[in-house]
């Protein structure tokens, strides 16, 4: 029976299983459950924010359904929400589970507001823009972990904003239960239909091999599964006890010992008449003669039988216990041999059939249970509902939750993140750069805006001014390869940042400063100023964290930065100042104050001193994340001529141009406007280091 049960089983399992696949595959509804955001108001400006995915549940996509031309921006949230100001607009938020049979929502928000907006096409603000037209399926996709980030969907400031999105929801897990359930029992059932049939195989190689003993002995045979491979005594044994019929009884012959090869009786030697086939001997009738007396013995019977049973029915009908008394072969019963064992006696041999068995089946019964509870899902539910159960695993969880948040903290407070990814700067840069390369073209200072200004713009209307007086004046060309970059970690308005770039053309790199003073303004450039031979910038990448702007006045670092500004000024001056002493030896300020020193020993009738005075206004600082500060400031350096009585002052070029004459005996200032870059350590000791200095002549004033 166990070969048909085998493949019942197989076939139920493989039904099963097939039924499984199909529920989940074929079979399983086209129908996807999905969310739509609720109907409100129209407004110029749509925010999505990152509520609305959740890749814990699978949820990373969306669908904007619209029509027209539309844009999206994709920015920190803080940004959007900067840039939104007072404008209205419709906030869509996370899914809103429906109760009982209500369908899902997307939570939608309607803020009142301005209903006009600037075009935000173009802003800074933004890391990334798409422009697109009908339905788009939209996957989620930050830049980085650094924040939260949203989605702004307008069109051009005054036409109303997409505001229906559409998100499908996971299926329910009831809805594919049904489905594993299946396919893992029919696994199941399928390791059952093995199991069977390996048993039906053993019971047809048992059933092959030839029983050997008497009537009421068992028939297992020796070396099957499940058999003693206990050696049988060939000697002949007398009818001691028998009744008084004088009933003979049936004698076997066999070796003094059977050897066994692999489980299997060895062969014996035809030639050897002490080795002579039991069966042979049965047909011949040379085993021995059968008594008038009605044998019980039925070897079909006995292999349906339990050999333990066989032996107890033989003592009932009166057979001594003792085997040898009466001549038949005990079958030595495996519990029974295990139990009686004694405490010191051997371990059965490898070569024991029914130990082998015994062990192979087990190991199959632990590797079925092993696989079931390996595909079992209530067993993987139970697990997730439970995971206290399992002392090592939920100490282990509660450790990486810990070592998470210790990580998370240190993060945060060291460093925090760049209000601009290197793309974003990237591109801002070359903005300007190619701003200003359209105003040097035409040397046109209103084309300029709206990348360039504060003492940029004055620097370069200058210089366009000057090129009109003198063709070799000309503006130093933006550069555009990013060498390093500090920009400010805050958030608030207005934004600083100092990039060192390099021009393809120049053999000295520049130190650009931009600000971009609201939301709604892109950055600016507001100082351009070539770097000194010899000095060098902290090597800091654009996304850097820890860059915060500090007021100019407060002291964070060694000196407060408009105080160094205005003391290097002096020095300038004054080779001899006291100051002099905390600044870094350079090579500019080195030629500088050698040529101020030629000319006054060259000037006999010529009275020559300096004047640097502070401008405040437009001066920034931005604090390093070492602790260090850049400090960005102007001055209008002014150079005073003072000649004594008949003596006159010979003017060229630019100078001549401005000054309406090339040579007069009057008092003259000329005066230039100087900007000046300086780097001040946060350590006692460390000096501070000019990184840039640039000036142009401004106006030059004949006095009455």
């Amino acid at each position: 029976m166990r070969f048909p049960a085998s493949i019942i089983a197989f076939i139920l399992g493989l039904l099963m299983a097939g039924i499984g696949v199909g529920l989940l595959t074929v079979w399983a509804s086209d129908e996807v459950p999905t969310a739509q955001s609720e109907e409100v108001q129209d407004a110029p400006l749509t925010v999505i924010s990152d509520d609305l995915i959740d890749p814990e549940a699978e949820r990373e996509e969306f669908t904007i359904n619209a029509e027209g031309e539309y844009t999206i921006a994709l920015a920190r949230t803080q940004d959007i929400e900067a840039w939104v100001g007072d404008a209205a607009h419709v906030t869509i938020g996370a899914v809103r589970q429906g109760e009982e049979d209500a369908p899902a929502t997307i939570e939608t928000e309607f803020t009142e507001g301005e209903t006009t907006v600037p075009d935000p096409s173009g802003s800074d603000l933004w890391a990334a823009t798409e422009t697109t037209q009908g339905d788009l399926r939209y996957r989620w996709s930050a830049p980085d972990d650094t924040g939260e980030w949203s989605l702004l969907i307008f069109r051009d400031g005054e036409e109303p904003a997409p505001s229906a999105v559409t998100v499908e929801l996971p299926e329910e897990e009831e809805e594919s239960l049904l489905g594993t359930t299946l396919i893992v029992l029919g696994a199941l059932v399928i390791l059952v239909g093995i199991f069977l049939l390996y048993r039906a195989l053993a019971a047809r190689r048992r059933d092959s091999t030839t029983p050997v003993g008497a009537p009421g002995a068992s028939a297992t045979p020796v070396g099957a599964p499940g058999a003693s491979a206990t050696a049988v005594s060939a000697t002949e044994t007398s009818a001691a006890g028998a009744s008084a019929t004088d009933t003979a009884v049936v004698t076997a012959t066999t070796e003094d010992e059977m050897n066994q090869t692999e489980g299997h009786p060895k062969r014996p030697d035809r030639d050897d008449p002490q080795h002579v086939d039991p069966a042979e001997e049965e047909l011949t009738g040379t085993l021995g003669s059968i008594s008038a007396t009605e044998s019980t013995y039925d070897p079909d019977a006995l292999r349906e039988e339990d050999p333990t049973a066989a032996g107890a029915d033989a003592r009932e009908a009166g057979t001594p216990e003792d085997p040898e008394a009466t001549g038949i072969i005990a079958p030595v019963d495996a519990e029974t041999a295990e139990a009686e064992e004694p405490e010191n006696g051997t371990e059965n041999s490898t070569e024991d059939g029914t130990e082998e068995g015994r062990t192979w089946r087990s190991r199959s019964v632990a590797t079925a249970a092993a696989f079931a509870l390996a595909l079992s899902p209530a067993v993987l539910v139970a697990d997730a509902e439970n995971p206290a159960e399992d002392p090592a695993e939920d100490d282990s969880a509660q450790t990486e939750e810990v070592e998470a948040e210790e990580v998370e903290a240190e993060d945060g407070e060291d460093a925090g993140y760049s209000v601009l990814l290197e793309s974003q700067l990237q591109g801002i840069v070359e903005d300007i750069a190619e701003q200003a390369a359209a105003a040097d073209a035409e040397f046109d200072a209103e084309m300029l805006a709206p990348r360039v200004s504060g003492n940029a713009a004055q620097v370069r209307e200058l210089t366009y001014r000057n090129h009109e007086m003198d063709e070799q004046v000309t503006p130093d060309a933006i550069g555009t390869e990013i060498l390093s970059a500090a920009v400010t970690s805050s958030t608030e308005f207005p934004r600083q940042a100092v990039v060192i770039t390099q021009e393809a053309e120049a053999e000295i790199p520049q130190v650009l400063v931009i600000e971009q003073e609201s939301p709604r303004e892109n950055y600016a450039l507001t100082q351009a100023v070539l770097m000194v031979p010899g000095t060098a910038f902290p090597a800091i990448s654009a996304e850097d964290g820890g860059v915060e702007p500090v007021d100019p006045d407060d002291e964070v670092a060694r000196f407060a930065a408009n105080h160094a500004m205005e003391r290097v000024a002096v020095f300038m001056n004054n080779r001899e100042y006291y100051f002099g002493m905390s600044v870094e030896e350079n090579a500019y300020i080195e030629d500088l104050q050698a040529y101020q020193e030629e000319l006054n020993e060259s000037a006999e009738d010529l009275s020559i001193s300096y004047t640097r005075p502070f401008i405040g206004e437009g001066s920034t600082a931005l604090r390093l994340p070492d602790g260090s500060v850049i400090a960005v400031g102007s001055f209008d350096s002014t150079t005073q001529l003072r000649p004594e009585e008949d003596a006159s002052i010979n003017l060229s070029g630019v100078t001549a141009e401005l000054a309406g004459t090339d040579s007069t005996t009057e008092d003259v200032d000329i005066v230039n406007r100087e900007s000046m870059i300086l780097h001040i350590p946060a350590e006692e000791g460390e000096r501070v280091d000019v990184l840039g200095v640039h000036d142009i002549v401004n106006e030059v004033n004949v006095l009455d």
